[in-house]
């Protein structure tokens, strides 16, 4: 199974985010009933991997119709603001 890629990550405050580009290696989605990205530390430091594009390692909402055993399955998602926190956009309750 290929992990899904973040296409766009709008969370400019991340230490992940770089230019619109996640690169932390995987993140977590989820925390069993909002969509929000586990892996968004707000930092002045930069984090994660300056070659790699991040993509999802897990997804805790298992009523997300992209999700089966807690992986996703969808192509690509989109991180960004939903409210006042950073979410999965791409969540789609089944």
């Amino acid at each position: 199974m290929q992990l899904p890629v973040i296409s766009e990550c709008a969370a400019e405050s991340c230490a992940y985010n770089n230019d619109h580009t996640c690169h932390a290696v995987a993140i977590t989605v989820g925390d069993l009933s909002d969509p929000v990205c586990e892996t968004f530390m707000s930092a002045d430091m930069e984090g994660g991997e300056p070659s790699v594009t991040g993509r999802v390692g897990a997804c805790k909402m298992a009523d997300c119709r992209h999700n089966t055993g807690l992986e996703c399955h969808a192509p690509s998602i989109t991180v960004g603001y939903e409210r006042e926190s950073v979410d999965c956009l791409t969540y789609a309750q089944a």
